[in-house]
């Protein structure tokens, strides 16, 4: 698979999911407060295991159709899109993730499903990454445990730019409350880090008959 076109598909990824990260961390801050709260917190949210992800069902033939139709879009220098559109279905997006050397960081953190138009986000966050950006948490607070959440992303193009957003979120089966979400639907997460500059070459992401289109 070329080193562009995995570029491209890495940042979309970790955008996300560095983006949930911090969000999810603000608003639990925002909604809680002080440390017996937070704690009450990580009670209500936090599991003892990490979500455990399917394989890929993919054997080797579509996962060579897959290599090829992706190098076929992000080819040439620079990023240059040679073809009209990529659409990929959720299989296609989470063999991706879960088999390709760029992706070995996040693989066993995040998933996709698309279903009709809509495109749903499983992560699976543990703790520790959250010490490692709060260090003056207390410590044993946060360790060995997760954050489990499921996510509606909702994709927006203004015609300048393509947008990723919070649509609804749900964390251990319970319904992020309302106060929390309104601080994450206005955020784009596609705007995390040199994601911004990456995608600035693509038109449009849209989710259509169970695929995620790039133009």
């Amino acid at each position: 698979m070329s080193n562009q076109g995995r570029t491209y598909l890495k940042y979309m990824v970790i955008g996300c999911f560095g983006t949930f990260l911090v969000l999810i961390v603000i608003g639990l801050a925002i909604v809680f407060g002080g440390k017996y709260a937070l704690d009450y917190a990580m009670e209500q949210f936090a599991d003892e295991n990490p979500t455990a992800f399917s394989e890929s069902t993919l054997g080797p033939e579509e996962s060579a159709i897959l290599e090829k139709k992706f190098n076929s879009f992000f080819n040439g220098e620079g990023g240059d899109l040679t073809k009209k559109s990529l659409a990929m279905n959720s299989d296609e997006i989470n063999h991706l993730v879960a088999n390709d050397p760029e992706f070995s960081d996040i693989k066993d953190k995040i998933r996709f499903t698309i279903e009709g138009s809509q495109m749903k986000t499983q992560l699976s966050l543990p703790m520790d990454d959250f010490k490692k950006m709060y260090p003056d948490l207390p410590q044993g607070m946060l360790q060995g445990k997760y954050i489990n959440t499921d996510a509606v992303i909702d994709f927006r193009s203004t015609g300048k730019s393509v947008g990723a957003y919070v649509k609804s979120m749900t964390i251990k089966n319970k319904r992020v409350p309302a106060s929390l979400l309104s601080n994450i639907q206005g955020r784009n997460l596609l705007e995390a880090g040199p994601l911004a500059n990456r995608l600035k070459k693509i038109g449009d992401i849209k989710i259509q008959n169970g695929n995620i289109i790039f133009t």
